[in-house]
């Protein structure tokens, strides 16, 4: 049996010109998984509760083949489990939050043929990346996250607006009031 590693691409953004492509971001990673044990559901609170989204609207997965597949449910779980092999064992998760926009990517059971045509090329991180033969040719490492950090920036995502605006006694340019009441 072949153990994987996720890679769990956060913080970045994506651009979608010419092509969908991730910029910058950090990875945080599990390593030598059971891709038996790999599970929709798993993955997508991967992202909620310990990278701070408050909602995954796309579960994306970047090809050898530099392509970017979207899975939506475990049968796209299962798919991308098929391709695993002792060449492609490094597998690269990125999430769209519900706030934002979609990435136009085609559903992995969908594809034609191409997700493994050729090894992945660096999609622009904040990771730098060095040959190794177990990652199909490439490995993305990053410094590691300040944990501090991160549990802020889940805190402060989680946070819950009241009409009231509890939590936020501070006036910062940009806020909007529905009236005059309200901002004071």
């Amino acid at each position: 049996m072949v153990e994987v590693t996720l890679y769990f691409h956060h913080g970045g953004e994506w651009l979608t010109s010419p092509e969908p492509h991730y910029d910058r971001g950090c990875v945080t990673y599990w390593k030598e998984y059971d891709p038996d044990l790999i599970s929709f559901i798993d993955l997508v609170n991967e992202y909620i509760n310990k990278l701070g989204f408050v909602g995954v609207q796309e579960l994306i997965v970047l090809a050898p083949s530099g392509k970017y597949f979207e899975i939506i449910d475990d049968e796209g779980v299962r798919t991308l489990t098929s391709f695993i092999s002792t060449v492609y064992k490094s597998i690269h998760l990125f999430a769209t939050e519900d706030c934002e926009l979609s990435v136009d990517v085609t559903d992995i059971v969908m594809h034609d043929g191409s997700f493994l045509l050729s090894p992945i090329v660096n999609e622009g991180t904040d990771c730098s990346e060095s040959e190794d033969d177990s990652n199909n040719g490439m490995m993305f490492s990053c410094s590691d996250y300040d944990t501090d950090e991160l549990e802020n920036f889940v805190t402060k995502k989680k946070k819950h607006i009241t009409e009231s605006l509890q939590y936020y006694k501070e006036i910062v340019k940009g806020m909007a009031f529905k009236d005059t009441a309200e901002a004071k």
